[in-house]
């Protein structure tokens, strides 16, 4: 009588998603300080207007609707890319998950930056005083916006998700664990 054997073991997912949910807000953060510093300083060089707009308003305007729109960027920002990655750390194989994670986070940047743009726009329309025709457009400047920083940027979550993931489930690889020698 042979013992049934245990299922597949799930991966451990904990630490990749914590890190892409931290990384994601943060480097969204980062690219509108540098954006607003830029507009400070008058650079207008349009490569890089384009590869720092981000969907996370900057911290650099302190008026209380441009603040809320970046607190409600950094919450819509970290729940889509903590579901997106977690969906995907719980599907890939602990042998494999290295590009499964590098890809899922990269698409949940690129997701999360839409859904942040769309979620924010209005409190950012509202802070800027657009007037009621205009704020179409807003929506649809500041989704591109947010979908190009996912592209440009999200592969950087990808990748740092994709790390913690392998570093964590290195040990479940599939083949046998090496004993350790003993003295």
């Amino acid at each position: 009588m042979s013992l049934p054997s245990p299922g597949p073991t799930r991966p451990k997912t904990t630490a990749a998603v914590i890190t892409a949910a931290v990384l994601a807000p943060l480097g969204g953060l980062v690219c509108g300080v540098i954006s607003q510093l830029m507009a400070l300083a008058s650079v207008d060089a349009l490569l890089l207007r384009v590869l720092f707009n981000t969907p996370i308003s900057s911290p650099l305007r302190p008026r209380p609707l441009a603040l809320v729109a970046m607190l409600v960027g950094f919450v819509v920002l970290a729940v889509i890319v903590v579901l997106v990655v977690w969906l995907v750390a719980r599907a890939a194989s602990p042998r494999y998950g290295f590009a499964a994670l590098l890809f899922g986070g990269w698409i949940a940047a690129v997701l999360g930056g839409w859904l942040t743009a769309l979620a924010t726009s209005p409190l950012v329309a509202l802070d800027l005083g657009f007037r009621p025709e205009m704020v179409e457009q807003l929506v649809l400047q500041r989704i591109s916006a947010g979908g190009g920083w996912g592209l440009y940027w999200g592969w950087l979550t990808g990748l740092a998700a994709a790390v913690v993931f392998l570093i964590t489930n290195r040990s479940r690889r599939g083949g046998p664990v090496p004993a350790r020698p003993t003295l």
